[in-house]
């Protein structure tokens, strides 16, 4: 009897296991990745309803900035100066954040506009981050300060019915000043559905309140979570995330965040308000591209046919009026880079030709993201392979050479399989620069610049092409 009774509550305990690892299915996992400088989040707010927030001293803004460079003027004259911005930043002082590895923090130049004998803060703890204790993994790190403003939103498409649990990892730098209240909004009114705050009856954000979202000790990695249900109605299920900063803390609240994670949940938890939210693509939507690339066209704008309140040519990625993000998705392939102040990317001659297409993402300004696929096309041979010149055994040596060194021994001799050769320190090679067109009775074997095609052709004795790299055996 004894025995059955044991095996069935191990079944029970299998069962129950099975039915929730069944169920659990995760929305988003936000590690940081991996960076050794300072970089940005497409999911830092810089706009919305918390302009109306107390504004940070440092820059005169309510949101938390990007500590990545220095002031040439100061951005909040009336309350704190050039030299006190600059040395916010390098810092990261109250209302500023940086995605980074812990260790790397204080390795940005003190190369600042007013000199470097600055004050140099050391709170910040050079610790592994939490996702894998690697050196160079990042994480979130944010100076809270007094303004109770997010510093992480994210909008998500949930299921109906469905309950969810949002978590992260903090760390109190220093001191355990921290505290966090997890929101889920409309998204783009930013009215709140429910939070940590309104279920927990947190109302009492000063330096030196309890609750059970404040982090207990500092120095050390702490999960705090919150779990919602989303209404039974298709109208509820796009919302916004947001993690927000509840203590008003001039000193203490400086923090780093990892491995935020939503993820349907079978815990108990109250529903939240129906969002009634707009469909994302109506917000701000990425369409796919596709490009071919050729020798003389190799830069390609990606925002062209992306709209902005479903309207064209509005997305705005720099400037004054800046009203959009973008960044890439993945490791993209060496030699293909995107341009985030103008959407365009360019392919190097010699880039590593991506096997799948490429990926990128959009944002507003308020964390509404949207996504999309580069494929392209390369309408030339991309192999390219160089046997290593100096092996081997030359067959002659050169016999002619002019150079504008004053002594260079065994010169040109010591150059091998050659008839002529220019060598200068200072000075460069020109040779005819016209176009194939104006040379009215070429000879094979010719070599130009063509200035219209902008490369080096060579005339093979039918007709004149462009001097390609390619393997050379």
């Amino acid at each position: 009897m004894i025995k059955n009774i044991l095996f069935f509550n191990v079944f029970i305990f299998l069962s129950i296991s099975f039915v929730k690892s069944q169920t659990t299915k995760v929305i988003f996992n936000e590690d940081f990745g991996k960076s050794t400088t300072r970089i940005g989040s497409q999911y830092v707010p810089q706009s919305g309803n918390d302009s109306n927030l107390e504004k940070f001293d440092s820059h005169g803004s309510s949101f938390y900035h990007l500590a990545d460079q220095y002031f040439q003027e100061a951005p909040n004259p009336s309350k704190t100066s050039r030299a006190t911005s600059n040395q916010d930043v390098w810092n990261i002082d109250n209302g500023y954040y940086a995605v980074i590895a812990p260790k790397n923090i204080y390795d940005f130049t003190t190369d600042a506009p007013d000199g470097n004998n600055f004050w140099k803060g050391s709170w910040w703890q050079k610790i592994q981050n939490h996702t894998d204790t690697s050196d160079d993994g990042a994480v979130l790190v944010v100076n809270g300060g007094k303004v109770l403003n997010q510093y992480y939103r994210r909008v998500v498409v949930l299921e109906p019915g469905k309950t969810y649990k949002i978590s992260a990892w903090f760390y109190g730098s220093g001191r355990n000043n921290v505290g966090v209240n997890f929101e889920a909004q409309n998204i783009t009114t930013e009215a709140i559905l429910g939070s940590s705050n309104k279920d927990l009856g947190i109302t009492n954000f000063y330096d030196g309140s309890n609750n059970v979202m404040r982090l207990t000790e500092a120095n050390k990695w702490e999960q705090k979570s919150w779990s919602f249900k989303v209404p039974d109605s298709k109208s509820c299920s796009s919302i916004a995330i947001a993690l927000r900063n509840n203590v008003i803390a001039d000193g203490g609240n400086d923090f780093y965040v990892d491995d935020i994670i939503l993820e349907e949940t079978i815990d108990d938890a109250n529903v939240i308000d129906c969002s009634n939210s707009p469909e994302i693509d109506a917000v701000i939507k990425a369409n796919n591209d596709s490009f071919i690339v050729i020798s003389t066209d190799r830069t390609f704008n990606i925002i062209s046919n992306d709209t902005y309140n479903e309207e064209l040519a509005k997305i705005i990625l720099s400037g004054n009026d800046k009203n959009t993000t973008i960044a890439t998705i993945d490791n993209w392939p060496d030699g293909i880079t995107l341009n985030p102040e103008t959407g365009e990317i360019t392919v190097a001659e010699g880039a590593t030709v991506p096997t799948e297409p490429l990926r990128y993402q959009v944002c507003n300004t308020l964390g509404v993201c949207s996504t999309a696929l580069i494929t392209l096309k390369f309408s030339f041979d991309t192999t390219t392979c160089t046997q290593n010149p100096i092996i081997g055994t030359p067959k002659g040596y050169t016999n002619v050479g002019i150079s504008s060194y004053s002594q260079n021994e065994n010169f040109p001799t010591n150059i091998p399989n050659g008839f002529i050769a220019l060598q200068s320190s200072n000075k460069g090679l020109v040779i005819s620069r016209t176009t194939s067109s104006q040379i009215l009775k070429p000879l094979e074997g010719m070599i130009i610049y063509d200035t219209t095609d902008k490369c080096v052709k060579l005339y093979n004795g039918s007709t004149w092409s462009c001097i390609k790299k390619s393997c050379n055996h």
